[in-house]
């Protein structure tokens, strides 16, 4: 039984709520903490959104606490901010991420959660999620490390919500059955290698002499975009927890070769629009 939870960042070809993921994409690609809300609406039309879809957009993140703004010259700034800032984050570690060792035990949260308080349980999965827990059963939140301090308010749950944290101990295989159950390793796993696949041959296949224009940073988007954003789903799991060809170590050298080849000219642009910015 699949158990994951769609988060905020999953993206195809931009549509509501899915290109949220376009935004920590552009921040990554410009290598700046901050972006001016011109530059950002530019560019979130160069990968596909109008001018009013970029502006909605923006100001429907900013809402929702995924950015944070400033009024400065005349227009204004904007940085990632709460989950959006540390999946951003995360995914900047990347394969330099060094998983925590295996100690024994996985740090858990308890929950029951009435029918009326169902908006608070799927933020709190969906915010679990994001900050590294995997979904062993319904109720049982399980990460590698203490991750409750991420979850800031949502420790402090509604009238009527059970919410305990608490340590499972379990010997190595059972632990390893348990981490597979998860975070779902197995589909995991296959949708890595076909990112993977994907990505080698984009490579392979790559044309000479890419030009530093908005094609090149929609074509970086494109192969990039939702690999990177599935590489939140991955637990940070110690060697005797992963199983048998676990392709996330694939998928991440096929995203080395595809920023070496196409990041180079994306970024190029991205930069020549700051400086007009």
């Amino acid at each position: 039984m699949t158990r994951n939870v769609s988060s905020d960042w999953s993206l195809t070809r931009p549509s509501r709520g899915r290109s949220v993921a376009l935004v920590p994409f552009l921040f990554g690609v410009s290598g700046r903490p901050e972006l001016s809300g011109t530059a950002l609406t530019r560019l979130l039309g160069d990968l596909g959104l109008t001018e009013a879809a970029a502006r909605a957009l923006v100001a429907r993140m900013r809402r929702d606490g995924q950015l944070v703004s400033e009024r400065r010259g005349g227009g204004a700034h904007y940085r990632l901010a709460g989950a959006m800032a540390a999946g951003f984050a995360q995914i900047r570690r990347g394969a330099s991420n060094e998983p925590p060792p295996w100690t024994g035990h996985f740090h858990a949260l308890l929950y029951q959660v009435p029918e009326s308080e169902r908006a608070y349980r799927d933020a709190l999965r969906r915010a679990a999620l994001l900050t590294g827990y995997g979904l062993l059963q319904q109720g049982v939140l399980i990460a590698l490390t203490d991750r409750a301090a991420h979850l800031g308010d949502l420790l402090t749950p509604p009238e009527g919500v059970r919410l305990h944290r608490a340590t499972l101990a379990m010997a190595e295989a059972d632990a390893a059955h348990a981490a597979y159950d998860a975070w779902d390793l197995g589909a995991l796993s296959d949708t890595y290698t076909q990112h993977a696949e994907a990505l080698e041959t984009a490579v392979r296949t790559a044309p000479d002499g890419l030009r530093a224009d908005a094609a090149a940073l929609s074509t970086f988007s494109r192969l990039l975009s939702t690999a990177l954003v599935d590489t939140l789903r991955a637990p940070r799991l110690p060697e005797p927890l992963r199983p048998a060809g676990w392709a996330l170590p694939r998928l991440f050298a096929a995203v080395g070769e595809v920023q070496r080849v196409y990041g180079a000219p994306a970024v190029t642009y991205v930069r020549q629009v700051l400086e007009e910015d």
